[in-house]
């Protein structure tokens, strides 16, 4: 059995010696390649990774560019060079906290044929606040299924380096995903498409929240605003099939942004745990 670990850098050598630490100890029997996406760092992100090469059991794949190609193109031509029966995520400013990250997700995927990818809790490391946070687990099993309609209605995913795919399923990636932002919100509800997937109980990685984020750096105004266009994309791609379900989410965010302050505080409470989590993530800019 083969896995590939899609390693996605940009100018992250400050953060990419605990991040490629965190894979080298990972503990499996599989075949492990691991795909090397740096979109043309102009720090030496590249340069570290190359010297953990020589002390790595694992099998390291460059994927050469002579021009940064951007996030979306990057992801996308990580994925067209992976052969393996899974795929897992490390963003190079994220790292792993258990040797088993991969095992657990693995083995769960090997003895679950009904899901198409599995995601587990992580730790949110607010880096400029120093403090951290592990969403409350509401379950009564190790496990929970997620389907489409339930992240049409909010993010539960929360970052890509928790995730785990079927190989089989990103190797026919629909390619006009890529001309979308797509991030792990709406990975996931692509994945829905063919099976549920699998929410891990587990903490076993850890998620940088940081100011030079793509998404942290914007103001909360701004980031649901941007959630809503995204909310427009993503309907229109789906062929207005979960349209009930998006809308529901994109109203909380309107009344969010322009409803009073009773209303506000009445359809907090009306929200499941898990949305009131997607907007403890708006209140601290980390959606």
């Amino acid at each position: 059995m083969k896995i590939n670990i899609v390693l996605i850098t940009y100018n992250h050598a400050r953060y990419i010696h605990q991040t490629l630490e965190s894979i080298l100890m990972q503990k499996t029997p599989c075949e492990v390649e691991i795909i090397v996406a740096d979109d043309c760092s102009t720090d030496n992100t590249v340069d570290i990774i190359k010297e953990y090469e020589t002390k790595s059991p694992f099998t390291f794949t460059y994927l050469h560019k002579t021009h940064n190609v951007g996030y979306n193109k990057n992801y996308q031509q990580a994925f067209a060079a992976c052969t393996g029966n899974y795929v897992a995520i490390m963003e190079g400013d994220d790292y792993w906290t258990t040797p088993n990250h991969i095992e657990s997700h693995v083995s769960f995927l090997e003895n679950n044929s009904g899901y198409s990818m599995s995601f587990n809790r992580h730790i949110r490391l607010f880096e400029d606040q120093e403090r951290e946070e592990i969403f409350e687990w509401m379950g009564a099993d190790d496990y929970e299924p997620v389907t489409t309609p339930q992240l049409a209605m909010g993010n539960r995913i929360g970052n890509l380096s928790c995730c785990v795919f079927r190989g089989s399923i990103i190797q026919e990636i629909n390619p006009k995903l890529f001309s979308m932002e797509i991030a792990d919100w709406m990975l996931g509800m692509y994945m829905g498409q063919f099976s549920p997937l699998a929410y891990l109980k587990e903490v076993t990685s850890a998620y940088r929240i940081h100011d030079n984020g793509q998404w942290s750096r914007m103001t909360e105004r701004e980031q649901a605003l941007r959630t809503i266009e995204l909310i427009n994309e993503y309907d229109k791609y789906f062929n207005y099939k979960y349209t009930a379900y998006f809308t529901k989410h994109k109203k909380r965010l309107e009344i969010l942004l322009y409803g009073d302050k009773s209303l506000k505080g009445r359809m907090k409470n009306m929200m499941p745990p898990f949305i009131k989590n997607i907007y403890r993530k708006i209140k601290n800019k980390s959606y």
